[in-house]
């Protein structure tokens, strides 16, 4: 038996006790992000948003979790995983709402996913093909459009943020050229790779361009939650370039939810358009709007489908 497969087998005898973990975990972080703010504070700075502007970030959110139903559904369908589409929402609205806020996707997201995907039947090879798959997807996504929008800089952005070179368009261009390459060799390498004695194929041209889809509009969706609760004063185009390089510095931090990490680079970048206290208000709601009330809803969902499932299990 390879080692891969002695990991999987492990680490699938823990997955009942790590349910339970994963829901206790959750439950701590969420009560950590509340003790933040006062319901003062909340609704004197929701009073100050137009109400068809706070509607639409709302709708926007709600489109976005829609939207990532689809990095899961295109990756189980390629790893031969068949489930309901009710199914593969659920692993994905709870993964991915895990990892944004819990932080170490390892720990969090891929738990999930592992969790839910295992207890339905599907193997520790497929689930770990469902998951690098999502892994690409999202940044397929956001390499082509980084590569795009980047290259032609926002002014706001040049003003406030300098680099090495002089440019942050070098940052366009290296996006750019990694999601060519990939793109090339997804085109031209048509024999399986083998590593270790295994193999595997990368996935074609027209998958590659559907995954990049279905992440660009996830990264255009996001960043319009932001821009809905900003006030008036700065281009959607200039405040998706701000969410991009904020979102990166969060990811790569690991830190939950970019916690800190985001809001500051965001402050930092988009000052010289408004006031602190402003961006502070508008980064506290859009916190609440796009990280935590998901959150709650996906504890909620996690929690019931955990209870039926154990509830089940023992009338078996």
């Amino acid at each position: 038996m390879s080692s891969l497969n002695r990991f999987v087998l492990s680490f699938r005898k823990l997955l009942p006790f790590l349910g339970i973990a994963l829901f206790s975990v959750s439950v701590f972080v969420l009560v950590s992000e509340l003790r933040r703010y006062t319901l003062s504070d909340i609704f004197a700075k929701v009073g100050e948003i137009p109400a068809s502007r706070f509607v639409l970030a709302i709708f926007l959110t709600f489109l976005t979790y829609l939207n990532l139903t689809f990095y899961d559904l295109i990756a189980s369908r390629r790893a031969g995983a068949k489930l309901k589409i009710s199914s593969t929402a659920l692993a994905s609205f709870v993964g991915y709402t895990f990892s944004k806020n819990i932080g170490f996707t390892f720990l969090s997201g891929t738990s999930v996913r592992f969790r839910l995907y295992g207890k339905w039947g599907i193997s520790g090879g497929k689930i770990l093909a469902i998951i690098i798959l999502n892994y690409l997807t999202f940044w397929l996504g956001f390499f082509a459009l980084s590569g795009i929008l980047f290259t032609v800089w926002p002014p706001v952005l040049q003003k406030a943020v300098t680099v090495p070179f002089g440019s942050l368009k070098v940052i366009g261009v290296v996006c750019v050229g990694l999601y060519v390459l990939y793109f090339l060799l997804v085109s031209l390498r048509q024999r399986p790779f083998r590593i270790k004695g295994r193999s595997f194929t990368l996935p074609g041209r027209s998958f590659t361009l559907v995954q990049t889809g279905i992440s660009v509009l996830d990264w255009l969706l996001s960043a319009g939650v932001l821009f809905m609760l900003l006030p008036a004063g700065t281009g959607y185009f200039e405040v998706l370039g701000v969410f991009l390089l904020s979102q990166f510095a969060g990811l790569s931090s690991q830190v939950p939810g970019g916690l800190g990490v985001f809001e500051a680079l965001t402050i930092v970048i988009l000052s010289p358009a408004y006031q602190a206290d402003a961006l502070m208000a508008t980064l506290i709601l859009y916190r609440i709007v796009f990280y935590i009330a998901p959150f709650l809803i996906a504890l909620v969902v996690f929690g019931v489908n955990e209870f039926l499932f154990t509830g089940f299990k023992k009338t078996e």
